[in-house]
C-alpha cells in the first residue's frame, strides 16, 4: 500500500485540509479584530507561529 493511499485511508489529508482552512479563517478574523483592540504587532505574529507549530501535532494525532 502506498503512503498516499494510507494517508487517505486514515483521513490525514482531510484533516490537513480542514486545519489549513480553519487556520486561514482564524488569521483573517484576527487580522480584522486585533487592530480594533490596539494589540501590539507581535500578537498576530505569535498567532500565526502557534498555528504553524500546531499543524504537525494535528497531523500526527489524526
Amino acid at each position: 500500500m502506498s503512503l498516499f493511499a494510507e494517508l487517505s485511508r486514515r483521513n490525514v489529508l482531510r484533516m490537513a485540509g480542514l486545519y489549513v482552512v480553519g487556520a486561514w479563517v482564524i488569521v483573517q478574523v484576527a487580522d480584522t479584530l486585533l487592530p480594533l483592540f490596539n494589540t501590539p504587532d507581535w500578537v498576530m505574529k505569535a498567532l500565526v507561529a502557534l498555528l504553524v507549530i500546531g499543524f504537525i501535532p494535528t497531523l500526527v494525532f489524526s
